[in-house]
């Protein structure tokens, strides 16, 4: 697959589950609302029973109580002839443009009182009904007209009443939590009961809670005079309530994270295994022509030897079989290099370790590399610093690890090659520096330069030959002697690798 469409489904997949992940907070935000209308439906529900309640409560008293004094304005309730008290109501033709209404008192033809409230047309309609309906009449030896007369300003006087003469304050928690229960509400609630905008009851921590959101229902909401008798509630936990709504959200944003870091690792390893198919492809290529060469060159030889035209003499003989020998050598250091590689991958790599001096090692392996590097007008330093060099290490395995250190600082040095290795003690350790004045690492590459088959661009330089293991196969030994490789380079100015080894003593 193309770098291209690998991109686009990476697009298309990342706008997918951005919109799922919008269209998931947008359901639960929905859904959230819905409750939130919902409870509020329900809290104006139980707050219409408990207004219901008393009202019935009130109309009951009222039609128990009738014309009893309980009834009648205090200002005439010192009067003797209670019982010759009669009422008279000037009730306007039309209610709804002209809504006031008077109750007069009378006693013995004289008007004791009056009183003028304003009307609410349609609940006092329905009590003039209420008032011709038998079910309402007063016993037999009262006039009809007197009846009616009397249940309309028994009602109207008992609106006119204080609210606090008309309803159980002392009952109204009871009541709200009760209707409240009924229809599945069990949130701790604070209320209060106002007549006139001045408190008549209210709960201990009212006042508490101000930014709360209130739910107001009026009070005898069917007297026939208008009345500003309110009961307010709200409910300290309702937000804690409704946001219970997201908690379903949380698991699914996290597995929505879950899917999008698993794509997103997806997509990581389609572009890792890209980019390691063109490494592989670029190592195939590149052993093809390092295995051909020698392979060449042997075959030629041989060829040459067996040629009987060719002059054959001593000399030509043994340079014959020393191109062969060298070639032959060549191949298989690169056969040992893919092998060793193969090990590695196989997890069948089995240190034999031992104490050995490491300056040893190193003073054994530097005369080949400084016959190389005189041979190109170049120098070798030695800065064996490290006070102590016993370390248990698998002598091969850091022998290879030197030999290719110091073979790449070789390869990639400038026309006349500066190569310096020296060693110091760090912390319970030693660590080993390679140092040269080659064409150096760009910062990019250096975090490349350690994997498999990874090849540095050389520039103008065409003449580097290798596989990309080297480094590879450095930085396995070191770690698996419990040590670490690490590189500091700029281009042009050459290159500095230093590898710790810990004595595991």
């Amino acid at each position: 697959m193309s770098k291209k469409y690998i991109w686009l489904v990476t697009i298309v997949l990342a706008i997918s589950l951005c919109g799922l992940i919008l269209i998931q907070i947008k359901y639960y935000q929905s859904t959230a609302k819905i409750k939130e209308d919902q409870f509020i439906l329900t809290v104006s529900k139980a707050l219409d029973q408990v207004v219901s309640e008393m009202e019935s409560d009130d109309e009951a008293k009222s039609i128990l109580e009738g014309t009893s004094s309980n009834q009648i304005p205090n200002s005439l309730k010192r009067n003797k002839k209670i019982n010759s008290l009669s009422y008279t109501i000037d009730i306007p033709a039309n209610p709804d443009k002209h809504p006031t209404a008077a109750v007069s008192y009378y006693q013995e033809g004289k008007i004791l009182s009056t009183k003028e409230t304003e009307l609410n047309s349609k609940s006092f309609n329905e009590l003039l009904k209420k008032a011709q309906d038998s079910r309402y009449q007063f016993p037999k030896n009262r006039m009809g007209y007197q009846f009616q007369t009397s249940f309309l300003a028994t009602s109207m006087a008992r609106m006119n009443m204080p609210l606090k003469e008309r309803i159980d304050l002392n009952s109204i928690h009871k009541l709200i939590k009760e209707k409240l229960k009924n229809n599945g509400i069990k949130l701790d609630f604070e209320f209060a009961i106002l007549s006139n905008n001045i408190f008549l009851k209210k709960s201990k921590d009212y006042f508490k809670y101000k930014q709360q959101e209130k739910y107001s229902k009026q009070l005898f909401p069917n007297d026939s005079f208008k009345n500003s008798h309110y009961i307010n509630i709200f409910f300290p936990g309702m937000h804690k309530y409704i946001i219970q709504s997201y908690t379903m959200l949380i698991p699914s944003l996290i597995l929505s994270l879950i899917l999008i870091l698993c794509c997103a690792f997806t997509i990581y390893i389609i572009f890792r295994q890209k980019r390691l198919s063109k490494i592989k492809n670029d190592f195939i290529n590149n052993m093809t022509h390092e295995f051909k060469t020698p392979i060449s060159t042997i075959s030629l030889a041989s060829q040459m030897l067996r040629d009987s035209s060719v002059t054959t003499t001593a000399s030509s003989i043994d340079h014959m079989a020393k191109i062969i020998n060298d070639e032959s050598r060549r191949l298989t250091y690169q056969i040992e290099k893919v092998l060793q590689m193969a090990i590695f991958n196989e997890g069948r790599l089995k240190l034999k370790l031992k104490a050995i001096n490491l300056h040893h090692i190193i003073e054994n392996l530097m005369p080949n590399f400084t016959i190389r590097v005189e041979d190109k007008k170049g120098n070798t330093y030695q800065h064996l610093d490290a006070r102590e060099d016993l370390v248990m290490l698998d002598e091969i395995h850091i022998g290879n690890l030197i030999s290719n250190l110091l073979d790449n600082a070789i390869k990639y040095s400038k026309d006349v090659p500066e190569i310096s290795i020296s060693t110091r003690n760090k912390d319970k350790g030693i660590v080993i520096s390679i140092t040269d004045n080659g064409i150096g690492i760009a910062n990019e590459d250096q975090k490349m330069i350690f994997e498999r088959f990874f090849r540095v661009h050389t520039g103008n330089v065409h003449d580097v030959k290798g596989f990309g293991l080297g480094l590879s196969y450095v930085k396995r030994i070191a770690d698996a002697h419990g040590g670490h490789v690490s590189v500091d380079s700029s281009l042009g100015k050459g290159t500095k690798f230093e590898v710790y080894l810990p004595f595991k003593k």
